[in-house]
């Protein structure tokens, strides 16, 4: 953890007394061993605590309990960075795994899937799909294909796109048509039959492409499939709005990834507009991909903090009212 709020103490001699410089706080956490090999990584709610756990120092185990193992004839050195909210932990534990462990290797981290829907197409369907480099098209994210799963079946029922996968010619009598079950249920608009004008079938994929792009306009009851943070992964523009020890924490999201370069702590005194007036969405080269980890923190039943939709220039009308309301409930 090489960042300048990290702090680093050294082991060599007591490491009661070490242990005695560092803060009973919560943060993320790193013990070093010999030519500062990296030997556990944590973001515990207690550093002091945590840390005395791997060095042999900690309270006994519960009966029946595996104690962590004692790093402490290895150990070189205790990392610290004290953090100011859940959110601001997570961010920072994720920053010091990944100078460790790709997001590939992370077996714990699974890729968001989306759904894919493109009107451009000739004949547009809804898939699902994992993400990639390219974004276009895309929505989301879900927790696993299953969440996906159920709420391609809600949009089939909205909206009645064609389920199959099969190439055509829209022909009244095409034997293929006549023997498809969603084409004799209705279920289907059936453009392999011209039921409906290739012009109109992409009318109709593109209501439900702003559908599912627009969050803010499904009705209450889509909630349980589409959740809130459920929209067009292009842009993709957000906030996490988290409370703090300093205030409400504001995170620029991009895509699927953290700009924390434009943080903005609005301070208990501070008017909301004002602080608002200073939020950015800085460019990082290369684009950040925050996709496994931010799925897996959307998905967390005891997540705090709130994710809102925005326009990238974070000048949406209802902006300051949505973040105020927002505080640091969870979405």
């Amino acid at each position: 953890m090489t960042t300048e709020t990290a702090t680093t103490i050294p082991l060599a001699g007591d490491a009661a007394a070490a242990l005695a410089a560092v803060p009973a706080v919560a943060g993320v956490g790193q013990i070093l061993g010999p030519d500062a090999r990296n030997l556990v990584i944590g973001k515990p709610s207690n550093l002091r605590r945590w840390a005395a756990s791997h060095l042999g120092l900690g309270r006994p185990p519960k009966k029946g309990s595996r104690p962590p193992t004692d790093l402490s004839p290895v150990a070189t050195a205790i990392v610290y960075e004290p953090t100011t909210s859940p959110f601001h932990q997570r961010l920072r534990f994720e920053r010091v795994m990944a100078r460790y462990v790709p997001l590939s290797d992370r077996r714990e981290l699974k890729p968001p899937v989306y759904l894919h829907l493109d009107p451009s197409e000739r004949f547009p369907r809804i898939t699902i799909r994992t993400s990639g480099s390219d974004l276009s098209g895309l929505h989301g994210p879900f927790r696993d294909r299953k969440a996906a799963e159920r709420a391609r079946r809600h949009l089939h029922g909205l909206f009645p796109l064609r389920p199959c996968d099969y190439d055509f010619e829209p022909d009244p009598a095409l034997p293929l048509g006549l023997a498809c079950l969603y084409a004799q249920v209705r279920s289907c608009a059936a453009p392999c039959l011209a039921r409906v004008t290739e012009e109109g079938y992409r009318g109709l994929a593109a209501r439900a492409a702003a559908f599912l792009a627009r969050p803010e306009t499904r009705p209450a009851a889509a909630a349980e499939v589409l959740r809130p943070w459920v929209a067009a992964a292009e842009p993709g523009t957000a906030l996490v709005i988290e409370r703090g020890t300093a205030g409400l924490e504001l995170y620029p999201l991009r895509r699927a990834g953290v700009l924390e370069e434009g943080r903005v702590v609005v301070e208990d005194h501070e008017p909301l507009d004002q602080a608002l007036a200073r939020l950015r969405w800085p460019d990082v080269d290369p684009p950040r991909d925050d996709g496994p980890w931010l799925s897996a923190w959307l998905h967390a039943p005891r997540r705090t903090a709130t994710l809102v939709l925005v326009d990238e220039d974070g000048g949406a009308a209802n902006l300051a009212a949505r973040v105020r309301s927002a505080g640091a409930g969870s979405s």
